[in-house]
C-alpha cells in the first residue's frame, strides 16, 4: 500500500479563463471552446512509491516503476538510440507483447535560472524541453492508433490490441528538483480530460478532482525508470475507463534549491500485444 500520509503539493489543472488565480499556459489550445489553455494550481497529496508493500502493475494502476540499470546514459554519439533499442526489448518481455517500437524520445534539461518558487506562473513562456508544469495525458485517441502503426510496420492494423507507453529515467540524480508525479489511472475520470490541440498534434490537460491519487519516486536515480500508459485502443473512455496516465513535472517547495535542475529521457513507445 502507499503510504496513507503525504505531504501536499502544489500541482497546475486545467481551469477556465475567469476562475480566481487562472494563468494562461502558452501554445495551447482548448477543442472544445477554441480558447487558450488556462490552468489554476490546487494543492494535493503526492504519495511517495518507496516502501510499498504492493507494487504497482500496468495493467491494475496505468503504470509501474523498476529498477533498470543501463551503463552509457550520455556516452558516446548515438547513446539514445542504443538505449531507445535496450529499453524497447526490455519493455516487450515486460509486457509479453509482440513488438515494441520507439515512437519518439525526449531529453528535458531544466533551466536553472528564473524564479521557480512561482511554480511557473509568471513565465511567459515554458520553453521546449523543459519539465512539462501542467497536469497532462500526451497524445488523443483520435491519432494515437495511427501514430503506433506508423512504426509498428504493415503487420499489425487497428483491429490488433494497441498501446502507447511512456518510460521516464532521470540522467543524473537524486531528483529533487520538478520530479515527476502519476495519477493512478483508476482515480483519473475520463469527464476531467480537455483535448487540447498544439503545434505537436494535441493531447489532453486534466480538471482537478479530489478523488485522484497522486505517486512519485523520492529522489529517483538514473537506474529507475517510471513506465506508464498514454493510450490503450482496447479501453473506452466514454465508457468511464480511462486508464491512462495523467502526469506532471512538481516543484518540492519542501526543498526549494536543493538538488541540480532535474534532466531527463523519456521514451515513447508503440505496443502491439
Amino acid at each position: 500500500m502507499v503510504s496513507t500520509e503525504a505531504p501536499l503539493r502544489a500541482l497546475n489543472f486545467t481551469s477556465y479563463k475567469g476562475a480566481p488565480d487562472a494563468f494562461e499556459f502558452p501554445h495551447i489550445t482548448c477543442i472544445a471552446t477554441g480558447q487558450p489553455l488556462h490552468l489554476k494550481t490546487h494543492k494535493v497529496p503526492v504519495y511517495n512509491l518507496r516502501g510499498n508493500n504492493s507494487k504497482p502493475t500496468i495493467d491494475k494502476n496505468g503504470y509501474t516503476w523498476e529498477k533498470l540499470p543501463y551503463p552509457e546514459l550520455e556516452g558516446p554519439d548515438g547513446w539514445e538510440d542504443r538505449y531507445a533499442s535496450f529499453t524497447c526489448e526490455w519493455l516487450k518481455h515486460l509486457l509479453n507483447a509482440r513488438s515494441c517500437r520507439l515512437i519518439n524520445y525526449q531529453i528535458r534539461r531544466k533551466h536553472s535560472d528564473g524564479d521557480v518558487s512561482d511554480n511557473y506562473q509568471t513565465r511567459e513562456e515554458i520553453k521546449d524541453q523543459q519539465p512539462v508544469p501542467a497536469v497532462h495525458v500526451d497524445i488523443n485517441r483520435e491519432r494515437a492508433s495511427a501514430r503506433a502503426l506508423d512504426v509498428l510496420g504493415e503487420e499489425f492494423s487497428d483491429k490488433d490490441r494497441l498501446a502507447i507507453i511512456n518510460i521516464w529515467r532521470p540522467l543524473r540524480g537524486p531528483v529533487i528538483d520538478a520530479p515527476l508525479t502519476l495519477c493512478d489511472a483508476r482515480t483519473l475520470d475520463p469527464a476531467d480530460m480537455e483535448r487540447t490541440t498544439d503545434s505537436y498534434g494535441g493531447g489532453y490537460f486534466i480538471k482537478y478532482n479530489a478523488n485522484m491519487k497522486w505517486v512519485y519516486v523520492h529522489d529517483q536515480m538514473p537506474d529507475e525508470i517510471l513506465v506508464f500508459r498514454q493510450y490503450d485502443n482496447t479501453l473506452k473512455p466514454e465508457l468511464g475507463d480511462a486508464k491512462c496516465i495523467a502526469h506532471t513535472a512538481f516543484l518540492d517547495d519542501l526543498r526549494e534549491g536543493q538538488g541540480l535542475p532535474r534532466q531527463s529521457i523519456e521514451l515513447r513507445c508503440a505496443v502491439a500485444y
